[in-house]
């Protein structure tokens, strides 16, 4: 599998991961590991947050799309809502 962001410039370079937002192949350039932590809610609607985190790999588009949310709501930014 190749990186599609590679592709659109016409490079055939291989994929590190997959986008856990869009599932778009991506390389090492084109990717962003970060960390985001799952939540759970517990008796008496208390959200609590797992730890530790888990690895969280997304395109530029995607980490974009996420940084511009963080800015807006940053207290849901670095989330995952479980049940």
């Amino acid at each position: 599998m190749n990186c599609l962001d590679c592709a659109d410039i016409g490079a055939q370079v291989a994929a590190v991961g997959v986008c856990s937002q869009c599932g778009a192949a991506v390389c090492a350039v084109h990717c962003e590991i970060s960390q985001q932590f799952l939540t759970c809610t517990k008796p008496i609607s208390r959200t609590h947050v797992t730890d530790p985190p888990v690895r969280r790999l997304l395109c530029g588009p995607c980490a974009g799309a996420h940084r511009a949310h963080a800015a807006c709501c940053p207290q849901s930014a670095t989330t995952i809502h479980t049940s």
